[in-house]
């Protein structure tokens, strides 16, 4: 939706859309998203970590659990530092 009114030249932004550098709406959500994506990951190792994991349901779920993280991580290099900068501009 937002691209299509982008293109017809409906939705004029001061800043380039979708861009990591400019676009705050994007990068603190992206940065929102991958906070949410460290910290449910995390405590979902942990529990299974408490619990003890002997079956292969629980092994699958620790294997995704450490994909999930580091693409959390990953999610959070690139925009956490972007989003506390325009928050501070903002500020």
């Amino acid at each position: 939706m937002g691209m299509a009114t982008d293109i017809l030249g409906w939705f004029n932004t001061p800043y380039p859309f979708l861009s990591l550098e400019a676009d705050p709406i994007f990068t603190i959500g992206s940065a929102v998203i991958g906070l949410f994506i460290v910290q449910s990951n995390s405590s979902l190792l942990l529990y299974h970590f408490l619990v003890g994991f002997e079956d292969e349901k629980s092994q699958f779920a620790i294997l995704m659990s450490f994909i999930n993280l580091g693409f959390g991580g990953a999610l959070l290099r690139e925009t956490l530092f972007t989003a506390i900068a325009l928050l501070l501009s903002i500020i």
